[in-house]
């Protein structure tokens, strides 16, 4: 069997193809809700002993809308909305390196839904590094959520979450941030000339990397005033640079703002995953596939997870799976992935696309390992 290897790169922009399905609607007046997760943990503890965590970014809060029916027949009962989860439970392995491996989120026993995705809080414990040494096997970890409503939650955790999801935020955010200042309702103005911090130097130095939101005026001539860091994490130099390229920017002319703002983050540090297995591993007897990369018809968008690639996660899978003679693709498996299984999933759809060209006996046992990548910054970082 002629073995190969297929690369996808993780892209560092909005995923759009790949956002997850969308919460079904509820009532809107049901006031949005802050949900937090505990610190990362100095150590945690695995089958063989404790772990030390010496490298770990920790898990942004999320802001969400309980969902209740917006309308329910007069005959129906009152509803009653099932509980909040208190926890969010996560097995996973420690490699020698102090990689995590073999991360899932386990059911509690008495399950409740979660309504926010939870890929999210999976691909920032995946990013986590632990020290060097022996591996560990059956570490546990509780991410013990906590709740508040978003009207109450401090400035600081709303762009928290803000300089995390960006455009992605929910309108609960903004809305809280722009309360009792001259930007609220949609009123921030037209810029004429926007001008964008030079962040190159804080990118990519940690799985942790620094943010920074600043408030601001601006006058009637479109200048902006006032420019003042509202909240940072991180290195305060970033939050500077930020301050100072608001500083530049110009809007059209027009009524007079205040309290306005704006937020940035740095790209976090690349997290590679270990190496995969050799191919021969899952051979079996019988099977015969012999087919190049090229042949393979691979859409040319692959699928990456995409809460991995905004935490610019790497990952693999192994998959097994037969072509027909006509180019069907079958019998998918997928053999082994890591750090989660949420590289297989995406594996298994990328090549469930693939359209080869067979000979006329079809293939039979193709065993591909696809290797997830993140890409390296561009030089100037744009």
């Amino acid at each position: 069997m002629r073995r190969l290897l297929l690369t996808a790169l993780a892209a560092l922009v909005p995923l759009t193809a790949q956002a997850s399905v969308p919460l079904p609607l509820g009532n809107p007046a049901q006031p949005a809700q802050m949900v937090s997760f505990a610190a990362p943990p100095a150590s945690i503890s695995c089958a063989e002993g404790a772990v030390r965590l010496v490298e770990g970014a920790p898990l942004v809060s999320k802001a969400w809308q309980p969902w209740t029916p917006p309308v329910m027949p007069v005959s129906m009962p009152a509803y009653k909305p099932p509980p909040s989860p208190t926890s969010q439970d996560y097995t996973f392995s420690v490699d020698a390196q102090g990689r995590v491996t073999d991360l899932k989120r386990t059911d509690s026993p008495t399950p409740v839904a979660i309504n926010w995705p939870i890929d999210e809080q999976a691909a920032t414990i995946a990013s986590w590094r632990f020290a060097p040494g022996a591996a560990a096997t059956g570490c546990k970890l509780d991410l013990a959520l906590s709740y508040m409503a978003v009207a109450q939650a401090s400035p600081a955790k709303l762009f928290e979450v803000l300089a995390n999801e960006q455009r992605n935020a929910p309108p609960s955010i903004r809305k809280a941030l722009a309360a009792g200042t001259g930007c609220e309702g949609g009123a921030q103005r037209r810029p004429n000339v926007i001008v964008y911090p030079d962040l190159r130097a804080f990118d990519d130095k940690t799985v942790d990397p620094s943010w920074a939101a600043v408030r601001y005026d601006i006058d009637a001539g479109g200048a902006v005033r006032n420019v003042r860091i509202a909240a940072q994490h991180g290195e305060p130099a970033f939050a500077d640079a930020v301050a100072a390229a608001a500083g530049e920017a110009r809007f059209f002319p027009g009524p007079a703002r205040a309290g306005c703002f704006l937020t940035f983050k740095a790209t976090p540090k690349a997290t590679l995953a270990a190496k995969h297995p050799d191919e021969a591993t899952f051979e079996r007897p019988g099977d015969v596939c012999k087919v190049a990369q090229s042949a393979l018809n691979l859409p040319e968008n692959k699928l990456y997870p995409p809460a991995y690639a905004q935490r610019r996660v790497g990952g693999w899978a192994v998959l097994r799976f037969d072509v027909a003679p006509w180019g069907q693709v079958g019998a998918v498996e997928v053999l082994a992935s890591q750090p989660t299984a949420a590289f297989g999933d995406a594996a298994r759809l990328m090549v469930m696309s693939a359209r080869p060209t067979p000979p006329p006996s079809g293939y039979r046992g193709c065993v591909v390992p696809i290797v997830y990548a993140i890409p390296a910054l561009p030089d100037d970082g744009y």
